[in-house]
This record gives structure tokens, C-alpha cells and sequence, in this order.
């Protein structure tokens, strides 16, 4: 950084409004458009966010409350990195009552009649940090375009979050769950949803979560799963009240969008203008990861009926987007905005300049990173 600061500064090509912090990133994250993308690499880098995110970076571990210390049951948070404790979860559901059902938009996909054991299984890492468990719980889904990302790389800022939210209750800190999916192109779009909505129907129903209690946090194609999970329990919930299925899992507290992901039609508007000089999905990373999307979901009126911002939303609960005007899903957000508000849905936008994609994740690095996370966290302390 001081290095960048006395031969380049402002002069790195990017508005002279953002932080001297993000033009010296830039100089240095630029050269990535470089490399080959492939879906292995993509899988490892971000199966190592963890690694940007350590406790002396922001928010520093020093600023929690000292009650939240798990210092007073077994932890083995010293292994995973993190101040809680670390539950690896593997359970087998007994039972679904949330359908999901994407894959009958393909006609190559058979809907199953039965699923199998290991798709009634969550598995995924859960956060805990006093002797019992917080009141309110983070849901936490990671992103990386359908294709990469995992729970364990996304703990240490996972646990940040928490940390900062806080909870209702002697100032504790928030636990967190952060359950696994499956990624395409192993599997389709309609397993990483039914995983999802699986696992937070274990929340509710094997943990004891009170659905009020609980907030849906998304990264990217995370946010887009957040929209896809919430717009099935209202479908759900139309379906019990019309008689048509005998029970239904209530709505969660609300919704935090950062930079989703969330139209999964042809590239078109900022998704194909901004990868010009986006330090996340640059040319690479959209050559490699948009064709996958084509490849799984199939024709463009598939692909419309996949994509959660020309869903339904009625009867969603209070959503928080989070997002740069000059980033490669800003144009989809900004509708997903819209058709939520004209469906009833209570939505706050935060909207950054000049940032890229999932720009609050670069908390450790750059101040407007920090700003969009107090953002967020106070958005979810208010709901």
C-alpha cells in the first residue's frame, strides 16, 4: 500500500472518489483477468477466503462483547480459525415439506418421485459461541456462480458477521449456519435449492430456531438463492392456505442480498459492460462460468423461470440489497428491487460507486467495504 501510494495513487484508472485502499487493490487484483479461469481454480481460491480474512483483520476480534468468549464450553475454534465453536454438521432429514422443483423446467430432467438418502442429509458448519446457543441465528449461503465455494472458507467473515450483528440478549453475539449445496455442473440449480430449503427446515425444526429469529444472508448466486428459498416457502404457504398441502414452514425474520445474483438468462446491460474492469468476474471468469448456466437450465424460457428476479414475490419478508452501481449484476438487482417493492415486498438498497462485485467482502482491505458490511449488520439488528 505505501509502495502504491507514492508512484501511482490516483492514477490507477479507477475514479479518484473510491479510497486510496481500493485503487492500490486494483493494481493488484487486475492482473488476475491474466490467467486461465477454470472451475478447479475457481473452487480452491475461494475455498481460502478464509485466509483474507483472519481475526486481526477487520472487524477485529477485540471489539466483540467479552461475554461472547466461548471460553466456557470445549472449543475448537483455535483449529478452524474463528473465536466460537465449530459443529461440523451431518444429519439425515426424515422429511421435506417445502418443494422445489426447477429441474421439471428441463424436459431431459425427470422430476424423483423419492429422494435418496443423501439428498435428505444437510451437512454444512455451525457456529457457536457461548455454552448455549444464541436466540438468533445468521443463515449464511456462500456464493461462487453455482459452480465453487464451500462452508468452510466462508467462517472467518461469516463469524465477523455475527460478531458485529450481535443479538437481543446480554449483547451475545449472533450464531451462525452456514450449510453446504451442491454446484453445478456435477449437479443442477434445483439440488443447490433443495438443499438450502432443506437445511433451513433442519434449522427450524432439529435445532429449534424460531423462524422469526432467523436472517437469510446471501453472497452473489447466494443472494440468488436466498430470492429462489424464499419465494418456495411462499409458494408453499399459498398452497396450505388454498388447501392443496397440510402444513408449511414459516418466513424467516428477512433477507440480505450482497450483490446477487439473481437473472440467469442471456448476459445483457452492466453483466456483460462491467467485466471490462471488474476485479472479481472479469472476461475469464464470465467465459468460463456463464455458459454453465446455458448447459444446465437450457432455453432462454427456462432460464426466465429459473431466475428469481422474474419470480413471484408475494408474501416475501423484508429484504436488504446491498450492491455497486458499477459492477456486473447491478442491472438485475436494481429489477429484483423493483418488482419486490411492486409486490409489497419492504426492501432497503444500499448502492456503492465504482466498487466491484461482492466489494463488502473486501472488509479487511478497503473502507467501503467496511461501510456496506455496518450496512448490512445494522439492517439485520433493526429486523
Amino acid at each position: 500500500f505505501p509502495i502504491h501510494k507514492f508512484f501511482i495513487g490516483r492514477r490507477s484508472g479507477v475514479h479518484k472518489n473510491v479510497s486510496m485502499e481500493y485503487h492500490a487493490l486494483t493494481s493488484v487484483m487486475w492482473w488476475g483477468r491474466l490467467f486461465p479461469i477454470t472451475i478447479q481454480r475457481m473452487r480452491f481460491s475461494l475455498s481460502q477466503l478464509h485466509v483474507c480474512h483472519p481475526p486481526t483483520a477487520y472487524p477485529k476480534w477485540d471489539d466483540a462483547p467479552s461475554k461472547s468468549k466461548c471460553t466456557d464450553i470445549m472449543n475448537n475454534g483455535d483449529y478452524h480459525g474463528v473465536r466460537g465453536h465449530v459443529h461440523e454438521i451431518y444429519h439425515e432429514m426424515t422429511n421435506r415439506i417445502t418443494s422445489t422443483g426447477t429441474k421439471t423446467f428441463n424436459d431431459s430432467m425427470v422430476p424423483k418421485l423419492k429422494l435418496t438418502r443423501s439428498e435428505m442429509t444437510v451437512t454444512g458448519l455451525y457456529l457457536q459461541h457461548s455454552s448455549r446457543p444464541s436466540e438468533k441465528v445468521i443463515f449464511w449461503i456462500y456464493g461462487g456462480a453455482f459452480l465453487a465455494g464451500d462452508s468452510r472458507g466462508n467462517l472467518g467473515i461469516a463469524e465477523k458477521m455475527g460478531m458485529l450483528c450481535g443479538a437481543d440478549r446480554d449483547g451475545e453475539m449472533r450464531d451462525i449456519f452456514i450449510p453446504d449445496y451442491r454446484l453445478v455442473p456435477e449437479y443442477h440449480l434445483d439440488d443447490a435449492v433443495h438443499d438450502v430449503t432443506l437445511a433451513y427446515e433442519y434449522l427450524i425444526y432439529e435445532r429449534g430456531i424460531l423462524p422469526e429469529n432467523v436472517t437469510l444472508l446471501g453472497i452473489s448466486s447466494g443472494g440468488g438463492l436466498v430470492v429462489l428459498v424464499l419465494q418456495a416457502l411462499a409458494k408453499s404457504r399459498r398452497a396450505y392456505e388454498d388447501g392443496k398441502i397440510g402444513s408449511y414452514v414459516p418466513m424467516p425474520a428477512g433477507g440480505v442480498l450482497m450483490c446477487p445474483f439473481v437473472d440467469y438468462t442471456e448476459p445483457k446491460g452492466s453483466m456483460r459492460e462491467y467485466i471490462k474492469h471488474d476485479l472479481i468476474v472479469n472476461q475469464a471468469v464470465y467465459e468460463e462460468g456463464i455458459p454453465y448456466l446455458e448447459k444446465v437450465l437450457g432455453c432462454h424460457e427456462n432460464r426466465v423461470r429459473a431466475s428469481p428476479c422474474y419470480c413471484d414475490f408475494y408474501g416475501l419478508p423484508p429484504l436488504c440489497i446491498c450492491v455497486s452501481q458499477h459492477e456486473i449484476v447491478y442491472d438485475q438487482t436494481m429489477l429484483l428491487a423493483k418488482r419486490a417493492e411492486d409486490h409489497g415486498v419492504d426492501v432497503t438498497v444500499g448502492v456503492w460507486k465504482y466498487m466491484c462485485h461482492v466489494f463488502p467482502m473486501l472488509c479487511a482491505f478497503i473502507p467501503e467495504g467496511r461501510a456496506s458490511f455496518k450496512f448490512m449488520c445494522d439492517w439485520i439488528k433493526d429486523h
